[in-house]
């Protein structure tokens, strides 16, 4: 997305957005029974490349060293300029932590108080970029990993979104996989949720080996139709991974073990489904954190809510963005070898 804006599609891409952001505000302004010019204050958050597109800045910040972020502050503007009819709305941009981790990232932090606690706590939102953010009241690190769109889906033979025919829960029963379908139909594919529940079903029964290599056969059937293939064992494998190794990255700048972190939130959608021991079991999340972790929701649209509610939380993203040290995972001499290591299943 970034390339080819910056390759001259900046303002068709900006245009789409605010497109399809105008549409979401004129469907809530018909819900709620008021029109658009009685919007007083909007309050947007997103990662660091829609943002930008969103506000048609350039971004070439993204792709270019030394990948730096455009928006580091916290700014008030004409929601008009962006979105028409919205005529007398002030536009909330809250700012960025790194050109990786954006304000979507900081609307999390805003939502769970992590600096006012001190808790070591570490917050993930699983994703295509994977963000996370290690720390409490002494001191915060992030980082995000390209975990790549297996999580979502996408890249997995029969990978789908969590929607009506996705197999999103997978258990053994009697030696064999038993799958729920969501809307209790026909399975017609898989989402993210069941397919970390399906490996971690598999490695149970002994399908898949430590390797990630299918022990009999080429695939997995799971469901009528439905099967897993080695090549998205191979793709579920790169994207925890990633994952794992950044947590592992964290913990080395924080100076912590992992067993030291106190609780785990997982933020968005996917992690309110995620099965925590299944994720464990497979080493997405590394198993001391078993019993720790437990799903958040949608924290940043809980922070982009407090936002637009109070100035006085609008006013403390820009200080909370500051406040976090952004960890590159790919120039950190120790990621590439963590990321091999985390490639492998437990045994």
């Amino acid at each position: 997305m970034a390339e080819s804006a910056a390759a001259g599609t900046l303002e068709e891409q900006s245009a789409l957005i605010r497109g399809c952001l105008g549409e979401i505000s004129r469907a809530l302004c018909r819900g709620a029974g008021i029109a658009p010019e009685e919007i007083g204050t909007m309050s947007v958050v997103g990662n660091p490349a829609m943002q930008q597109l969103f506000l048609s800045l350039p971004v070439d910040n993204l792709i270019t060293i030394p990948f730096r972020p455009v928006i580091t502050a916290a700014s008030v503007s004409e929601a008009a300029a962006y979105l028409p009819a919205l005529k007398n709305a002030a536009l909330l941009t809250v700012p960025d932590i790194s050109a990786y981790v954006g304000a979507d990232t900081v609307s999390c932090l805003l939502s769970t108080r992590m600096e006012e606690d001190s808790r070591l706590t570490l917050l993930v939102d699983i994703g295509t970029n994977g963000e996370m953010v290690l720390g409490n009241r002494e001191k915060m690190f992030c980082c995000a990993t390209a975990a790549g769109p297996a999580l979502e889906g996408a890249n997995i033979r029969f990978g789908m979104r969590a929607a009506p025919g996705a197999i999103d829960r997978v258990r053994v029963e009697n030696g064999r996989l038993v799958c729920h379908v969501i809307g209790e139909g026909e399975a017609r594919g898989i989402c993210g949720s069941g397919l970390i529940d399906a490996a971690a079903a598999a490695m149970d029964l002994g399908l898949v080996d430590k390797r990630g290599r299918i022990t009999d056969g080429s695939l997995i059937p799971l469901a009528d139709g439905v099967v897993l293939t080695q090549d998205d064992i191979r793709q579920l494998q790169s994207a925890k991974g990633a994952i794992a190794a950044g947590i592992a990255m964290l913990a080395e700048e924080y100076g912590a073990e992992i067993g030291a972190i106190d609780r785990v939130l997982l933020a968005g959608a996917f992690g309110s489904f995620l099965s925590v021991d299944s994720a464990c079991r497979i080493g997405l999340l590394p198993p001391a954190l078993r019993g720790k972790a437990a799903g958040i929701g949608n924290a940043a649209l809980t922070g982009a809510k407090l936002c637009a509610a109070r100035a006085e939380d609008f006013h403390r993203t820009e200080r909370l963005a500051r406040s976090v040290t952004s960890v590159e995972l790919a120039s950190h001499p120790h990621f590439q070898r963590s990321f091999a290591e985390n490639m492998y299943f437990p045994l």
